[in-house]
């Protein structure tokens, strides 16, 4: 036989399987086909007798004629997937994403071993995640999140995941210590799910992991200090957990983390200076740090404020029981925009020198033990959204400076120790959308500045000795939603 010929017969035979493939990959998406309901029809062009058929259908994409990736996002099917999807043997990418697909996951998808990707969040799956998916050697990305998956997650699981999210279903236990031969991972999120036990500590032999999100479970034990040993993390992120002990200051130090989310925990102890501080030659990172709902008690004072530098943005512990005086140093920091103290027993005065934090947005400082005046300093953050010092003790009257602030939307100074009339100036923040006054002892008749306020959703009055008439200015809040006005001296009918 001749060279030619056996290379003919060989094409021959080559076209002949490919043929064959293409023909059992038409069967499986017409059979997946016939599973779904399609209330939109973008099904409707999936016909075997096209000339490319099944390449030139919707959401299929081929390579020499075998199908390679199969996308139909957000396109309202529903039904189950069934096992013949596994026929798409060369499969590289799954995406029935935001639809509505119910059932099982099927066993027999590990049969499509070139997968790369798989995405099937944000449908109705039940059932477990089946073990067999581990046998996706190849498999990088794996989204089921949003679903009502349960279960334990299989300790095997595919070692080249990069991104694994299976947040939001109803899995449980423990969180596999195995998890820590995936060195390629970058993300991770467990989050709102029923996983109980504690944080692993392998997990910080992850050294490529960027994103760790374990929120809403019920984790107990510590945080434990080898995740600093992650040094790629970028958003760690815990909340509302059982956690408890102390918060590792190398974990706050890490050179790359930009967000620490600790809220709604059981952490005690001394909120370390690495978090307000970095004293390394290395620039910042951490710009985020959320630690509101714990048991904090105190802050870790940085040592060296001369060689201390910090880009943090936000930063709330507000129901914490952080005492003594306003910490001075913090406003040092001058990147802050959103500083949320609320609900903890500091006491003392308001420091002048928080005019230095001139970025600032929200300043929240409610349901503590302030005392004093507010200081006039504060005009130098003119970028003020929200000033929240309701439940203090503040005194004197309303600061007229106030006025300066026109950005403000929502000015909050009830349950303090106001006295005199309302400030004119008032009447200047045009955006101000909350004004609470209540609890004070404000007097006069009802303020007619406020009555220029036309952003007005909530006004707040009630529990001071304001008198007289009702204003009938009153209906040009227009936008009006919730209104107090009792408690006063009010008399005559509301407009």
């Amino acid at each position: 036989m001749s060279i030619l010929l056996m290379l003919v017969l060989l094409c021959a035979r080559c076209l002949s399987c490919a043929q064959c493939g293409s023909v059992t990959e038409i069967q499986a998406l017409t059979s997946l086909k016939l599973n779904l309901h399609d209330p939109l029809g973008a099904l409707n062009g999936w016909d075997p007798s096209t000339p490319l058929a099944p390449c030139d259908w919707r959401g299929v994409s081929c390579k020499n004629d075998r199908v390679t990736e199969l996308r139909l996002p957000r396109l309202q099917l529903s039904g189950q997937l069934g096992d013949r999807i596994s026929d798409l043997r060369m499969l590289r990418r799954l995406s029935l994403r935001s639809n509505s697909f119910n059932g099982t996951i099927p066993h027999s998808l590990a049969k499509c071993t070139l997968l790369r990707a798989l995405f099937l969040q944000y449908n109705s799956l039940s059932g477990q995640l089946p073990p067999e998916i581990g046998n996706l050697a190849g498999l990088q990305i794996l989204n089921v999140a949003g679903n009502n998956l349960s279960g334990e997650i299989p300790a095997e699981l595919p070692l080249r995941l990069k991104f694994i999210d299976i947040s939001a279903n109803a899995f449980s236990g423990d969180i596999p210590s195995t998890v820590a031969a995936l060195s390629e991972l970058h993300l991770i999120n467990l989050s709102y799910n029923k996983f109980s036990g504690q944080i692993p500590a392998r997990i910080g032999e992850l050294q490529n992991l960027q994103y760790l999100w374990l929120d809403h479970n019920v984790l107990g034990g510590t945080l434990p200090s080898s995740l600093a040993n992650c040094s790629s993390l970028v958003h760690l992120s815990v909340e509302g957990n059982a956690l408890a002990g102390v918060l590792p200051a190398a974990i706050a130090a890490l050179p790359n983390l930009q967000v620490l989310s600790l809220a709604q925990n059981n952490f005690t102890g001394a909120i370390p200076a690495s978090v307000f501080c970095n004293v390394s030659l290395k620039t910042p990172s951490l710009r985020i740090v959320q630690l509101e709902f714990n048991g904090f008690t105190d802050f870790a004072w940085p040592q060296a404020a001369t060689t201390c530098f910090s880009v943090l943005e936000v930063f709330n512990i507000q129901r914490n029981r952080v005492g003594g005086k306003f910490p001075l140093w913090l406003t040092n920091v001058t990147t802050l925009s959103v500083l949320d103290v609320s609900g903890n027993a500091l006491s003392g005065k308001i420091p002048p020198e928080i005019g230095r934090l001139e970025k600032l947005e929200e300043l929240k400082i409610a349901n503590n033990s302030f005392s004093g005046e507010i200081p006039p300093e504060i005009v130098k953050c003119r970028s003020l959204r929200a000033v929240v010092f309701e439940g203090n003790r503040f005194s004197g009257e309303v600061p007229s400076f106030f006025g300066s602030l026109t950005r403000l939307k929502v000015l909050s100074l009830g349950v303090n120790n106001f006295s005199g009339s309302v400030p004119v100036s008032i009447g200047e923040l045009a955006s101000l959308e909350t004004l609470s006054l209540r609890g004070n002892r404000l007097n006069g008749t009802m303020p007619e500045e406020v009555m220029w306020l036309k952003n007005l959703t909530i006004l707040d009055l009630s529990g001071n000795k304001f008198s007289g008439h009702v204003s009938g200015k009153i209906g040009n809040l227009s936008k009006l939603m919730v209104l107090n006005l009792s408690g006063n001296g009010f008399h005559g009918e509301i407009p």
